[in-house]
């Protein structure tokens, strides 16, 4: 079965679809804010350079930017029109069209790099985790967050796309439960800090760092 491009996947996503469900649709909003909170719990560094690895059009980087005004933050995505879009309403943000496997950044950049629902929807994401290791700091803290593959996300996730159309569809190349990923990560050179479920045990968040340090 030919696997379906990126073309075809972004296409169905309106540019604003992360900051209008958390506007307008409960579900997201859980969901998004849930995350969010797990994140900020989870940070125990103050940073200063902020990279988010598949930003979309910047929701949840926007909300790291309120939480540390006096950080600099950068997104990246490959999604032309969500980039552009993100640009005009988060202009503290500086914003790149790029793919996760060639992050164009120079090497130990970032002390705190976020990839969230990113590694599922990539083509090779152990490349994306060793790029991610590259650009960030000897003492930097990168935050894996994902599905967690349970049988009740699995679940979650068909009526979610039955009542969206097309959003979504065939988005997912990978698959993780919290071993397999755990596994993955540390054979990318990373020392997990702390790793946990959330959302009804739905969603997975691991805070990692270089191995070497």
């Amino acid at each position: 079965m030919k696997k379906p491009s990126h073309d075809h996947v972004i296409e169905q996503v309106p540019v604003d679809y992360y900051q209008e469900g958390v506007k307008n649709n409960l579900l997201q909003r859980f969901w998004h804010k849930n995350k969010l909170e797990k994140v900020m719990a989870a940070i125990s560094i103050a940073p200063q350079e902020i990279l988010d690895v598949g930003c979309a059009s910047g929701w949840f980087l926007s909300q790291l930017s309120h939480e540390f005004p006096k950080a600099k933050c950068y997104g990246i995505d490959i999604y032309r029109e969500a980039i552009d879009y993100g640009k005009r309403i988060y202009p503290h943000i500086e914003f790149k069209i790029s793919d996760a496997h060639k992050i164009p950044y120079r090497d130990k950049t970032f002390d705190l790099i976020v990839c969230a629902e990113v590694l599922e929807h990539v083509d090779d994401p152990m490349s994306v985790l060793v790029e991610i290791k590259r650009v960030l700091k000897n003492n930097g803290i990168a935050v894996i967050e994902i599905d967690s593959g349970s049988w009740l996300f699995s679940v979650v996730w068909y009526l979610w796309r039955k009542m969206n159309g097309r959003v979504w569809n065939d988005s997912h190349l990978h698959s993780f439960n919290i071993k397999k990923l755990d596994a993955m990560i540390k054979s990318c050179g990373y020392n997990v800090l702390s790793k946990k479920k959330f959302n009804f045990g739905m969603a997975m968040i691991f805070m990692i760092k270089k191995s070497n340090e």
